[in-house]
């Protein structure tokens, strides 16, 4: 038990360790600093308002509110799986001269997600305040934002680990979350779409979103089906992960 601790200790204060270099590295040398992490979501926020506001949003209360919540969420989703799948570039001088829990350069990434969330969760506020919303939805959204971590960090192990064996995998990842950003309801509402929701129910990303609107935005809970496959669809994607980046990590040193 005390053995296991101890590596649970040293997994989480490595993964801490390189999300603070990473940190560091982003904003050194940068004006702005911090305030990049919050520019995209804001700049596509003010895109998307003004391009679709009559179209979709004359259909949609809080339209604003619920536009910058699915592009804060698809952000985090969309960082942190790509960071996962480039950090193995940069790391391969690192795995092959060092035996550490290569886990922690996975888990970094959310480290790195979760502390720049914390700004847009600041920017969220700030939209409560506006439409008069109550902030005691922000209690409520720390679970929804813990599953997310857990279905993204399994996400994240698959694709790490496939990455070092499949070097295009990159370039499909990024094309895929492309398409996805479409594909998932951020600037628009499926109400009356059959097709589209069909086709949403086997993306992940629809669940989370939708929850993160009706927590913040409504102040009541997602249906039942919604949250349970939250919770049940998170924990099996993460085992997933664990067992597909532990059998595939023993031969990183020699394929990087």
């Amino acid at each position: 038990m005390s053995r296991g601790m101890r590596g649970f200790q040293r997994f989480v204060s490595l993964s801490f360790a390189l999300a603070k270099a990473e940190f560091k590295m982003r904003n050194e040398g940068s004006y702005l600093g911090v305030l990049w992490y919050l520019l995209n979501p804001i700049l596509l926020f003010i895109v998307l308002l003004v391009v679709f506001s009559t179209r979709f949003g004359s259909e949609i209360s809080n339209y604003p509110f619920y536009l910058i919540i699915g592009i804060v969420l698809y952000n985090f989703f969309q960082f942190t799986t790509t960071f996962a799948i480039s950090n193995m570039d940069r790391a391969r001088h690192l795995i092959k001269s060092v035996k550490f829990p290569l886990e922690s350069l996975v888990f970094s990434g959310i480290v790195v997600s979760v502390f720049s969330h914390f700004f847009e969760i600041i920017v969220l506020i700030i939209f409560s305040l506006f439409f008069g919303v109550s902030l005691i939805s922000f209690v409520y959204y720390l679970p929804l934002l813990f599953f997310f971590c857990i279905f993204i960090y399994g996400i994240s192990l698959i694709l790490a680990g496939f990455y070092v064996y499949f070097i295009d995998l990159e370039h499909i990842w990024n094309f895929f979350t492309r398409i996805l950003f479409f594909v998932t309801p951020i600037f628009y509402n499926i109400e009356g779409m059959t097709k589209t929701f069909y086709l949403n129910l086997f993306n992940p990303l629809f669940y989370f979103v939708t929850a993160g609107r009706e927590i913040i935005i409504y102040n009541r809970l997602p249906e039942l089906w919604i949250l349970e496959i939250i919770v049940f669809g998170s924990l099996i994607v993460l085992i997933l992960g664990l067992i597909i980046f532990g059998k595939l990590k023993y031969k990183f040193a020699e394929r990087l």
